[in-house]
């Protein structure tokens, strides 16, 4: 008897779009892009598009440059008002218009690292003919579902310092977000755990929405958005992400091999700014390999003029320039 093979699209065919959610602060904003262009090939997406959600004036002098670097991008302004019926109306007009593509979701203060969307696209790749598997996203430690992915590892790690990653729930926890950022930039905490061996999957019935890939199998349970307040349905996408996933018993594909970096949650944040600064996790994302496959043949680093003045004199200078 023949074997049945599954036939899966080949990732070079594969062209997502990158819906950016920029609604955080601008010197995260900058970070997030600085990241995305260092570590992605931006040419891999079919569009993408940035929601400047109620965001300050500089978000949009930022958002323009990007744009003009990149040339293929569309900045949409989402009314004021929230994200009932701002940031939703926009969203249901792009996936109206975009219903049968892959879409990477990205929030504005998620740093990526090298690789990242080779393995989002391959991990979707992976699970595009199950229906139960209908999201894909790479380890992001500070969530909830990257503190229980990682749970094993940080016992056996860090068996003294039980007490600094098993408190409350994560986005009021921020003694976790410091702890876990102060391992990740000064103690090299991912790098430990990209090198344990395992699988290369964790399933999950919890969402990360922070960074992730999914299709019309997820999209047609999520839009359109409601563009009123109804009482007991959610109001922003990620929420109406998790609640789709729930009611649908859906599971999330956790990438193994796959790290990227979620600043913080609001209630945490500015403590958090306190004690790991932007500053802090610049230079770590300065100090990853854009390419670690070809570490025995380095490349001399592209230098862009932004870059310089980073190494130079911090966030604040590209603010200001």
């Amino acid at each position: 008897m023949g074997k049945i093979s599954v036939m899966r699209p080949r990732p070079a065919d594969i062209h997502p779009l990158l819906v950016l959610h920029a609604s955080h602060r601008v010197d995260s904003l900058i970070l997030c892009l600085k990241c995305l262009e260092r570590f992605t090939d931006l040419a891999r997406f079919k569009r993408i598009y940035v929601l400047r959600d109620a965001a300050a004036e500089e978000h949009r002098v930022v958002l323009a440059r990007f744009a003009a670097r990149t040339g293929n991008v569309d900045v949409r302004e989402c009314p004021e008002g929230g994200p009932i019926p701002g940031c939703n109306a926009v969203l249901n007009e792009i996936f109206a218009e975009h219903r049968r593509d892959v879409v990477v979701r990205v929030d504005a203060d998620v740093f990526v690292t090298p690789r990242w969307l080779d393995h989002l696209v391959e991990g979707y790749r992976h699970h595009a003919h199950l229906d139960d598997v209908v999201l894909v996203s790479p380890l992001v430690p500070v969530s909830a579902a990257g503190r229980r992915v990682l749970g094993r590892f940080l016992r056996v790690a860090y068996p003294s310092e039980r007490h600094m990653y098993a408190g409350p729930p994560v986005e009021q926890d921020w003694v976790y977000h410091r702890w876990m950022w102060e391992k990740v930039v000064r103690e090299g905490l991912a790098a430990a755990w990209l090198d344990e061996s395992g699988p290369p999957y964790h399933y999950l019935d919890e969402v990360t929405p922070h960074c992730a890939i999914y299709d019309r199998r997820l999209m047609e349970r999520v839009y359109p958005l409601p563009v009123s307040p109804v009482q007991g349905l959610p109001t922003t996408d990620a929420d109406s992400v998790v609640r789709a996933m729930q009611s649908g018993n859906l599971r999330t594909a956790v990438l193994l091999r796959s790290v990227a970096h979620h600043y913080s949650f609001p209630e945490c944040e500015d403590y958090l700014r306190g004690h790991v600064s932007l500053e802090a996790v610049w230079r770590y994302t300065e100090s990853l390999r854009v390419d670690p496959a070809a570490q025995e043949t380095p490349r001399p680093a592209i230098r862009r003029p932004a870059l310089r003045l980073l190494a130079a004199g911090g966030l604040h200078r590209v603010m200001r320039a």
